[in-house]
């Protein structure tokens, strides 16, 4: 068996170039989420990038096996290696192909122990069954791991037929109560976006998150141009790649809430959601996470993940925690000057 190598690709050119090999590698693995596929993290890299790409590509013989997409960011005092899609996705691992795990995260953590113009690296949000946690430091020191904010999540049954044996005897109530009142607005229609309806539903959001957060006095994610440029890129890409499951609703065929979830290898995650304030006495949001959590059930999802973030109402649906971690890596060859200049 040929011995795996990790090779470093450091233009934009380059990691184009990966994208059928990184799109099958990403179907071959079991555990891979939409924020390590390249319809999200090349267009990320296009729209937050710098001249400073460090992406790690494992192969075994011709064959790519792992793959890690890091890029430097220098900040005063100190060189930090991060993970293309930073801040704004909620699970970064590495890809690995199936049975070449353990030793693909082996190779990616020896090629960043060499001496390197960086002080720390650090891969996160890792879920708890990421290779690049288990795989040993190559050096012999202790791994430096730390938890970070876990992501809610309910767990669907697989032989469940109807949401009474996912959510809550008292959500439930909810929603049927909410449904009534939005009735009593005009004709209430759900839907999930096709081809043709995403470029409407995703400016619907822009504007609703926009709407949503102008009333308390304050800015989300969306505010930022670059992220709105990013979203306009990738959403397509998404949607082509059959990740994107773009939710609304509608009341005389007016968007009065639309959630942006993905979906991939049995997990639904519900990532943004924008509703009109004017339509708050009928919880719009309440009623669009009931819609796309019975369409998860429907596609057979055995999970449906709420993503980063303690708030209550997640709880209120039953979801139960599951942990992300950090994982900080150094090189063996690091000074303790550039040490201490880390932190």
């Amino acid at each position: 068996m040929p011995e795996l190598r990790a090779e470093t690709v450091t233009t934009t050119a380059g990691l184009e170039a990966l994208a059928p090999e990184w799109a099958a590698l990403w179907q071959r693995a079991p555990a891979a989420t939409p924020f390590q596929s390249p319809a999200w993290l090349i267009p990320w890299w296009r729209h937050f990038g710098n001249d400073a790409l460090h992406a790690l590509a494992v192969r075994e013989g011709d064959r790519l096996v792992g793959l890690l997409p890091l890029y430097l960011l220098r900040e005063p005092g100190c060189a930090k290696l991060l993970p293309l899609g930073i801040a704004i996705s909620d699970y970064l691992d590495g890809l690995f192909a199936p049975g070449r795990e353990q030793a693909a995260a082996a190779a990616m953590l020896r090629s960043l122990a060499e001496p390197h113009a960086w002080d720390v690296c650090e891969l996160r949000p890792l879920p708890a069954a990421s290779p690049l946690l288990a795989a040993p430091d190559p050096a012999g020191r202790p791994a430096e791991i730390a938890p970070l904010e876990p992501c809610p999540t309910i767990a669907i049954p697989p032989d469940a037929s109807g949401l009474g044996e996912v959510l809550s005897a008292r959500i439930r109530t909810k929603l049927r109560n909410y449904g009534r009142r939005a009735a009593r607005q005009g004709v209430v229609r759900f839907e999930t976006a096709s081809a043709a309806a995403v470029g409407e539903l995703l400016e619907a959001l822009i504007a609703l998150h926009g709407a949503r957060w102008a009333e308390r006095e304050g800015e989300g994610v969306l505010a930022d141009p670059r992220v709105r440029a990013f979203q306009r890129e990738t959403v397509p890409l998404l949607r082509a790649s059959g990740l994107l499951r773009l939710h609304a609703l509608r009341i005389d065929e007016r968007p009065v809430a639309v959630l942006y979830a993905l979906a991939a290898k049995g997990c639904h995650y519900c990532y943004l959601t924008g509703f009109d304030p004017a339509y708050a006495a009928i919880s719009p949001g309440t009623l669009l996470l009931g819609y796309a959590v019975e369409q998860a059930m429907r596609e057979g999802a055995r999970t449906c993940d709420f993503l980063r973030g303690g708030e209550r109402y997640k709880y209120l649906w039953g979801a139960e925690d599951r942990p992300t971690f950090a994982r900080r890596l150094r090189p063996v060859a690091q000074s303790g000057a550039r040490r201490a200049a880390a932190g």
